[in-house]
């Protein structure tokens, strides 16, 4: 019995481990993506508003708008992920959790800052879980930066997400060619985030050059039973 009991005791400080890690690797990931984002787009509005303040006043205006509301929006992420946004706070009803929905305002601000992207939702995603879907929009967020700011002026972007009664695809390709990296180069938080949020679902991320040249990123997420619970 008193082996047992230290068996059990053991088993329980494990999963407490574990707890702990899974929660920082969460908390990890939602951090990059949030700041990653945000800070990218601040920074292309901002250089946008530079270039035009004195031949277009207006345009320039817009864009300091846009960078005021990208931080603010910023700021509510990371609230809500660590945890400490209450409901009754009114920027909770201004910005729902990021889902699919969410998907056509993170288009219309890729393509202010600079990066004209067009998105394709194939069928209903009401039955989605809202953790599947907030993974479905960190994977185009991620993707969609990756792209604006690895790729030059003039790149295109195209996200096509399609909904089974099983499973999510989401599939985001850009037009821009990108320098190769050092081949002792890491590979950068991002991609490993996106990666591990694949696999919560039983996806597994490809990511590379296409064809006949630009980027891709390509995942499908299995819905229910092991890859709901792991994430």
């Amino acid at each position: 019995m008193q082996e047992r009991a230290e068996r059990l005791a053991l088993h329980q400080e494990q999963q407490a481990l574990l707890a702990v890690a899974e929660e920082r690797a969460r908390i990890t990931r939602e951090m990059h993506d949030i700041v990653t984002h945000n800070l990218s787009v601040m920074v292309a509005l901002t250089d946008a508003a530079v270039h035009a303040q004195y031949r277009s006043p207006e345009r320039a205006t817009a864009a300091m708008l846009q960078i005021s509301e990208t931080g603010r929006q910023a700021l509510t992420d990371m609230r809500r992920s660590l945890g400490v946004l209450r409901a009754d706070e009114p920027d909770a009803e201004r910005h729902p959790l990021p889902g699919i929905a969410q998907l056509e305002a993170l288009a219309d601000q890729m393509a202010a800052a600079g990066l004209p992207t067009r998105l394709e939702v194939r069928g209903a995603h009401a039955h989605v879980p809202a953790s599947a879907q907030l993974t479905v929009y960190r994977l185009v967020q991620e993707a969609l930066t990756n792209s604006l700011k690895h790729t030059p002026a003039g790149t295109r972007a195209t996200v096509l997400v399609e909904c089974s009664a099983g499973s999510v695809g989401v599939e985001v390709t850009d037009s821009g060619p990108r320098p190769a990296p050092p081949s002792a180069a890491p590979s950068g938080h991002g991609m490993t985030g996106m990666r591990e949020r694949a696999a919560a679902y039983r996806g597994t991320l490809r990511a590379g050059p296409l064809p006949g040249g630009g980027w891709g990123v390509r995942t499908r997420l299995l819905l229910g039973g092991h890859g709901a619970g792991a994430a």
